[in-house]
């Protein structure tokens, strides 16, 4: 008989002993407990499964171990959780005819959420939506081809595909959903279409690389930490039909050096915590402003180019406040001393 490993029931320890015992007494507590059956290989109950469980032409579950799966020719649909977890799987192919990529109805994954070996996919023509955290998870998949036709993509689709490098959205689609590509560090590169009207809360968050941007003209609101940690960032020419910014927009994109900011703007908005649009930004110095912001206190906070303007303006650098006195000036707000 072969000795195997087994944790004491009382203590936790692991004990080594004969498989072909039926019990044992822990070495460390002396608690008696049972030793597991071990049974042959090839008694090991197998999965009798078939390899897809279709119905009504939804996939609802991949059940093999392959790492290279063609779905079967009459799938209409990928479902929720078809693929969720499947980290064996390395490459799909998905047949035309399929018009829908599905997120679970509670929106806590999707699905291929998780696939973490995933390294491509090959989507048809066919395809119209993408569901919410579809992809969410996928962390080796490198690239994604869009098809033209696909006018939906869920919250969070593509967070956390931290090797996803290049993606070409499709013409069809207006709005970047919130999350969408949250947290995908390798991305460098995003192509925007000039429908889009809509970027989303967190949709490029903490994309490091990404440093090739262009915002359309058509744009017209950019949500809460939409570019936040965006370190690669280093020029952005807002258009003029954006009418509103969310809180911490562009925050820590601290290679960021030069923006525009059209006048069109009406709102930059606070989330409770702060105005902060590009609070962090430690580089920027140059801004080319179409007006001046009633909150410019706020929406440029602890950038250099606010510090340079309110010493220019003769106003107090730290708050922005008045100065008082004549040999020695102190702020009217804060009671600084003038320090430059």
């Amino acid at each position: 008989m072969t000795e195997i490993d087994v944790a004491c029931p009382i203590c936790g320890d692991i004990n080594r002993v004969d498989s072909g015992l039926a019990s044992a007494y822990c070495q460390s507590c002396g608690a008696a407990f049972a030793v597991p059956v071990m049974r042959p290989e090839h008694e090991m109950p197998k999965n009798d499964l078939p390899p897809f469980t279709i119905r009504s032409g939804v996939l609802e579950r991949y059940n093999g171990s392959e790492p290279v799966v063609t779905v079967p020719d009459g799938v209409m649909a990928i479902g929720g959780q078809a693929f969720k977890d499947c980290d064996n799987v390395h490459r799909v192919v998905l047949p035309e005819g399929i018009t829908e990529i599905q997120g679970s109805g509670d929106g806590m994954w999707g699905a291929f959420f998780g696939c973490s070996a995933l390294e491509s996919i090959a989507l048809p023509k066919s395809l119209r939506r993408i569901g919410s955290n579809a992809f969410n998870g996928c962390k080796k998949l490198t690239n994604v081809k869009i098809p033209d036709d696909v006018n939906q993509i869920g919250a969070g689709a593509f967070s956390g595909c931290a090797e996803l490098g290049l993606v070409k959205l499709p013409k069809g689609l207006r709005e970047l959903s919130n999350d969408i590509f949250k947290g995908c560090v390798s991305l460098t590169e995003i192509r925007l279409n000039g429908n889009i009207k809509t970027i989303g809360d967190h949709a490029f968050e903490n994309c490091h690389a990404l440093r090739a941007l262009t915002i359309p003209p058509g744009v017209k609101t950019i949500g809460a930490y939409a570019f936040a940690g965006c370190f690669g960032l280093s020029e952005l020419l807002l258009p003029g039909t954006v009418i509103s910014l969310g809180a911490s927009a562009f925050a820590d994109c601290r290679n960021l050096a030069v923006i525009t900011v059209p006048a069109s703007i009406e709102t930059f908005e606070n989330d409770g915590a702060g105005v902060r649009t590009f609070a962090g930004c430690s580089q920027l110095r140059k801004i080319n402003l179409g007006k001046l912001p009633v909150n410019f206190m706020d929406v440029f906070a602890t950038t250099p180019w606010l510090e340079e303007y309110l010493m220019k303006k003769g106003l107090c650098r730290h708050c922005g406040g008045h100065f008082k006195g004549v040999f020695r000036k102190t702020c009217e707000v804060c009671g600084l001393v003038k320090d430059y």
